[in-house]
């Protein structure tokens, strides 16, 4: 077995919306918070910065942290061993322009990247499902103040 894999996503929202990678697999569409592995070296702010660049071309400014999700996927699924255990880190983001530069190493399924909002969080394959949860159910005026980060278990 491997080690588990650190990660780290940014939460972007405005007006209501959050930025996600909208990933098409199987002819089904499903979204995430951009972000990704975290390298060598590299701080979880760092990794942030680079892969919210990196997948949808706008530059941020990493805040505090939000979330703590960690993905075991024998747990959720029978065919799967638990080599792919990943540990992900959510942090609040603030885009430092309106207007995206071309995003410049997209994942091999992205199909795009998609302003969702937040009470459509339910409508659509979002993962993880209880982060979109906590999203759409929580006060938009409160997020990112700072508040003790939520560790949302081991879910899908």
């Amino acid at each position: 077995m491997t080690r588990p894999r650190s990660a780290a996503r940014g939460l972007v929202v405005r007006d209501g919306e959050l930025l996600t990678i909208r990933y098409r697999t199987d002819g089904e569409d499903w979204y995430v918070a951009p972000g990704g592995g975290q390298q060598r070296g590299e701080l979880l702010t760092e990794t942030v910065r680079r892969e919210v660049y990196e997948e949808t071309g706008y530059e941020v400014t990493v805040g505090s942290l939000a979330y703590v999700r960690e993905f075991v996927p024998s747990t959720h699924y029978e065919s799967s061993g638990d080599d792919d255990h990943q540990v992900d880190h959510f942090f609040w983001c603030e885009r430092v322009s309106d207007e995206p530069d071309e995003p410049t190493a997209r994942d091999s399924v992205q199909a795009g990247v998609r302003w969702l909002p937040l009470d459509e969080l339910d409508d659509v394959r979002f993962f993880p499902g209880p982060l979109g949860d906590q999203l759409r159910d929580g006060d938009p005026n409160e997020m990112g103040d700072g508040h003790d980060a939520v560790y949302l278990g081991n879910v899908d």
